[in-house]
């Protein structure tokens, strides 16, 4: 399998995206792949610090729930159904955690996040806001999550048709994000692997005002890699698009791409003009000590392999 990333300010000041991907070795013949990509809302700082925390506590409850009794020595299926129970509740978690740094630290904004679990021969795709995770199988893109904003709420109840002024007037109007003071209602579908040969995922800025369509002629004309990324994104911003731009793209039965080792898993490591990522080593959890099993956040973190990135 091989993984693709990119993140882009575009034409902003800032770039207030976050993303990762990454690798949890449970064993010689199994692990746990994740893609994560957040979203920034509320201008300059406030879209930074929501999206690296909400990132940061998603993580940080995956790799706690897979260290928990409920999940070790457990049997495939019961492992399956709790990587999905942790995909429904966390961002309820999340939400809380968001809106109590915001009062704590008097920093006004949100996130939205998406994220990707792949176990076995499972995806569990989760997600809240209007973050999309696109899934392409035999030439046909499909949604694989929800959009969360008013534009997609009023092509549903038949109001609004996709593409149209009254759609693009509403497109940048949340439903859902995380950060809020209310409970969010995130997405959250189990899928079988075969479900799709290739799955990208994005801030919404990746995708612009592409129709379906457009994505899906973009995805297909280009060969699986870097350059398909940049593209998708170059297209976006010819429909007028100027937000951040990121992206993470995972194609089954590919080499990976070549890795970078870093020593801090969020300092950046630019390529170019727009490409980052931090890699470290991974092991599997199951071969830590007794006695060292109280590892603080940052310990446990630079014992598995992690990319991520973010612009300074």
């Amino acid at each position: 399998m091989a993984f693709y990333f990119a993140s882009e300010k575009n034409k902003r000041e800032v770039n207030e995206d976050s993303y990762c991907q990454m690798e949890l070795r449970i064993n010689l013949e199994a692990s746990v792949s994740a893609m994560v990509v957040a979203d920034g809302m509320g201008g300059l700082a406030g879209g930074k610090f929501y999206s690296e925390a909400a990132l940061e506590l998603w993580y940080k409850g995956l790799l706690d729930t897979m260290m928990g009794e409920n999940f070790r020595d457990c049997s495939l299926h019961q492992q399956i159904d709790v990587l999905s129970e942790f995909s429904e509740n966390i961002f309820e978690k999340i939400n809380r955690e968001l809106y109590k740094k915001g009062l704590d630290t008097g920093v006004k904004g949100g996130t939205t996040l998406s994220a990707a679990i792949h176990f076995w021969d499972t995806w569990i795709i989760s997600n809240c806001g209007d973050s999309p995770v696109y899934g392409l199988k035999n030439g046909e893109l499909s949604l694989l999550g929800e959009i969360q904003n008013v534009a997609s709420q009023m092509v549903k109840k038949g109001t609004a048709r996709e593409g149209s002024t009254l759609f693009y007037q509403n497109k940048n109007r949340l439903t859902e994000y995380l950060g809020k003071r209310g409970e969010v209602h995130p997405c959250c579908n189990r899928l079988p692997q075969e479900a799709a040969d290739l799955i990208i995922m994005g801030s919404d800025g990746a995708f612009g005002n592409l129709s379906m369509k457009e994505i899906e002629r973009v995805l297909n004309e280009q060969r699986p890699s870097q350059r398909m990324i940049t593209e998708l994104f170059e297209q976006a911003r010819m429909s007028g698009e100027d937000d951040n731009q990121t992206a993470i793209a995972f194609v089954r039965e590919e080499k990976t791409a070549p890795e970078i080792l870093h020593e801090d898993l969020f300092q950046d490591l630019e390529l170019g003009d727009s490409f980052q990522s931090a890699v470290t080593p991974f092991c599997s959890y199951t071969q830590i000590p007794e006695e060292k099993k109280e590892l603080s956040f940052k310990d446990m973190l630079l014992r598995h392999r992690f990319t991520g990135g973010k612009e300074k």
